[in-house]
């Protein structure tokens, strides 16, 4: 399915002329992303950390997971979403060990939405953006579930997929167009 996208996301950076043997590695731009498809949600990211226009270290983990159930991939100021991550990570276990029991999605969900809050002044003085998506599985409704954030806490559900990152425009137009005109949906892929 990756391949498939990734084709296409090839093609069109490419002009629409897939060619073999040739590869165009773009200098700039960071992107997430999460899908439905039939098995589940996948989420993925680009491994770059950059600095304004340039690229400052190629081997980023973008994509991490907090519990056994849900994953964050960040976008925007990588120490500022590690150490959510790291938050995050803590207060899930913490609540499952003093509660005997898994933090709900909805938990879950607000407790992202929180940190974003906490760090609003950070993100509007430009030290500290994070726009992240979160992905997980929603016991009570059965069913994997996405979200993404803007950088004050706001959440929205991707009900088919979700981006974010500066590359967010390009992607999120491939995956309405490949959703919408490919061969088949995302979710049944």
């Amino acid at each position: 399915c990756m391949r498939n996208v990734s084709t296409f996301v090839a093609g069109y950076q490419l002009g629409n002329s897939v060619q073999t043997g040739v590869a165009q590695e773009l200098t700039s731009a960071t992107t997430i992303l999460a899908f439905k498809y039939r098995d589940g949600v996948l989420v993925a990211g680009d491994r770059r950390a950059t600095a304004g226009n340039m690229v400052m270290y190629d081997r980023t983990d973008k994509v991490l997971e907090i519990d056994r159930h849900s994953v964050m991939a960040i976008a925007g100021v990588p120490a500022t979403a590690y150490e959510m991550v790291r938050v995050l990570e803590h207060s899930f276990k913490y609540y499952r060990r003093t509660q005997l029991q898994e933090l709900s999605f909805e938990g879950k969900l607000r407790a992202v939405s929180k940190l974003l809050k906490e760090n609003v002044a950070a993100a509007l003085a430009g030290t500290g953006a994070v726009v992240p998506v979160f992905a997980g599985y929603d016991f009570e409704q059965g069913a994997a579930k996405i979200y993404f954030y803007d950088i004050l806490g706001a959440e929205f559900e991707g009900v088919e997929y979700a981006v974010s990152g500066s590359g967010s425009p390009t992607i999120r137009g491939i995956l309405h167009y490949v959703n919408t005109w490919g061969e088949r949906p995302l979710a049944e892929m």
